[in-house]
């Protein structure tokens, strides 16, 4: 470093560095020098077979500076397993305890300082790193030591600290925007899958970057690689369900919803599994997500052939987003990459980007249908207004011509011989068809359901007569026409009158009764009023029952009064 200029620059430790398997170093034991070298950052699995996956050794640097670098500074890396970095005999950082077994290993806490200055001109930098704990695939030093400027070094963690805030900030609220547009608008499920993708993308964004090691400095080395396996396995079944929503007709297959369900085994296993047999398996499902993009995007290029709306959008989202999540694939599976460095997450925000801004136009194009259809809504209610203000008034008309017609029939029948037995009959026919007419009117003015015209008159009679208070009056107009209905409400007005006022406690009961529907009118007490119920309500009641072939219990004395009706639902 005496012959580089460090004014401002940061340079990344790579090369090859001194490295001493199945040793670890220690100021009273100082490095035992082995003679080997092998590139950093590398993983020690790539060094030579002898080394075996999980291990423990050291690495060790000699750095050389001039006086006039007074701000010269190392940044240690994040690496996987438990390490301990030296500048010289002082330890500067530690994640734990490193041993030489997996008992003696321990982790403890990730050091939030990361940047240390160097006061020495010339200063070993040593570093021992234990993978028993942790991702012991990965074993050795993944990412580069970087020197250079103190202050750029500053700049560097606090533009990375700023940048992955606001990544997993801005996706957050992408998700937490199309919950609440969810909520308000629940005729699309879009929204809601899109909320749940974008809540999944966050928190994995939060925990591969360094905000999670400011945030959780004590969160294990198990749980840490947990969640990010949780997220990875969960990441393809949600875009799914996404795009299952928007192309039903391509992604409703039962044979796709098979295959996808498969991915379950996954997640599951992240509850399950042990923290070796996870790191096994987690090593193997690495190579899974290609293999179900594949089917994704064929679908979705199906859709696109089938010319779906904004498939063609999807479709090349989602092609950046397999090419990106690919390039991430083999970085860690062979320490290789074709794409820049974590172009996955890059290409996450960049699909939730498009995909964002297609469900908004659902939305308007939904809301377009909606404007369309209240507007024709509008037009069909006030057509029905104009056909209801004709059938009254011509109801009206009809109402006012059959009275007086039938009325004068009527009064000119009981003019003749009382005797004449026809001429009686004549005249019950006329009142009878003079009352189907008059409900047939009725029925034309009626502008409410069933309900109105059963429970609700019930309901208003036991209101003005407190003797009916325990009366029991439930919702079965339903199961009957809306004729039959007005025949039930005329034998109920009818079973009243001839039950007449009386003063003990009275009870009304209408609902169902096994598999009939029952009205039953029962009251007690004497009778407030001494007149006589009309024969001609009677044979009213006769008549209506008749009408809806049901049949009727009628029992009037002087203590007590009880009618019952029964119908078949």
């Amino acid at each position: 470093m005496s012959t580089a200029s460090t004014w401002g620059e940061i340079y990344p430790l790579k090369g090859d560095w001194e490295f001493s398997w199945g040793n670890l170093y220690s100021p009273n034991t100082g490095y035992v020098e082995s003679g080997q070298y092998f590139p950093v950052p590398g993983i020690w699995r790539d060094y030579s077979p002898e080394f075996t996956w999980q291990g423990h050794g050291s690495y060790r640097l000699k750095i050389h500076k001039t006086p006039e670098q007074k701000n010269l500074a190392i940044f240690v890396p994040r690496i996987p397993g438990v390490y301990s970095v030296y500048l010289g005999k002082r330890m500067i950082f530690a994640n734990g305890i490193n041993g030489t077994s997996r008992i003696d290993t321990e982790f403890l806490a990730h050091p939030n300082a990361q940047i240390y200055l160097l006061d020495s001109l010339d200063t070993e930098l040593i570093v021992n790193v234990s993978n028993y704990r942790g991702n012991f695939l990965k074993g050795g030093i993944r990412n580069p030591f970087l020197i250079g400027d103190i202050d750029a070094l500053k700049f560097k963690v606090v533009r990375e600290t700023i940048w992955e805030t606001l990544l997993v900030a801005i996706i957050f609220s992408v998700g937490l925007y199309h919950l609440i547009f969810f909520a308000s608008y629940r005729k699309d499920l879009v929204p809601l899958f899109f909320s749940l993708f974008c809540f999944l993308v966050a928190f994995y964004s939060f925990v591969t970057s360094g905000l999670q090691y400011i945030l959780t400095p004590e969160l294990t080395l198990d749980l840490r690689i947990r969640m990010e396996y949780f997220c990875e396995a969960c990441l393809v079944p949600s875009v799914y369900m996404i795009l299952r929503t928007m192309y039903p007709k391509q992604f409703g297959a039962k044979w796709m919803a098979i295959l996808m369900s498969t991915m379950f085994i996954f997640i599951f296993s992240v509850f399950v599994l042990g923290e070796e047999e996870l790191i096994y398996l987690y090593s193997f499902f690495m190579h899974v997500p290609p293999f179900y993009t594949l089917f994704l995007l064929a679908a979705l290029g199906y859709a696109w052939w089938q010319k779906e709306d904004r498939a063609r959008t999807v479709f090349l989202s989602g092609m950046i987003l397999a090419v990106s999540m690919a390039n991430d694939v083999i970085w860690g599976l062979y320490e290789v990459y074709f794409l820049i460095p974590y172009s996955f997450p890059a290409a996450l925000v960049g699909f939730i980007a498009f995909n964002s801004y297609i469900i908004s136009l659902r939305f308007t194009k939904d809301l377009e249908k909606a404007e369309t259809f209240a507007e024709l809504q509008s037009k069909y209610n006030e057509q029905l207004r104009l056909n209801a203000e004709e059938k009254a008034k011509f109801a009206t008309l009809v109402d006012q011509s059959m009275d007086k017609g039938f009325h004068s029939l009527i009064d000119q029948l009981e003019s003749k011989e009382s005797s004449d037995k026809s001429l009686s009959k004549l005249k019950n026919e006329l009142n009878q068809t003079l009352s189907g007419v008059r409900d047939i009117l009725d029925l034309m003015h009626h502008q409410g359901g069933k309900e109105e015209l059963v429970e609700d008159v019930m309901r208003k009679f036991v209101l003005k007569n407190p003797l009916f208070a325990h009366s029991e009056i439930q919702k079965v107009s339903q199961f009957l026409r809306i004729d039959e209905c007005l025949q039930v409400q005329r034998i109920f007005s009818d079973a009243v009158k001839i039950g007449a006022r009386r003063s003990g406690e009275s009870k009304i009961f209408w609902g169902k009764e096994g598999d009939s529907i029952l009205l039953r009118i029962q009251t007690t007490g004497v009778v407030e009023t001494k007149e006589e119920p009309s024969s001609l309500i009677e044979a009213d009641l006769k008549v209506r029952t008749e009408k809806l072939g049901a049949r009727f219990f009628l029992l009037s004395e002087p203590g007590k009064f009880e009618f019952e009706l029964r119908l078949h639902s």
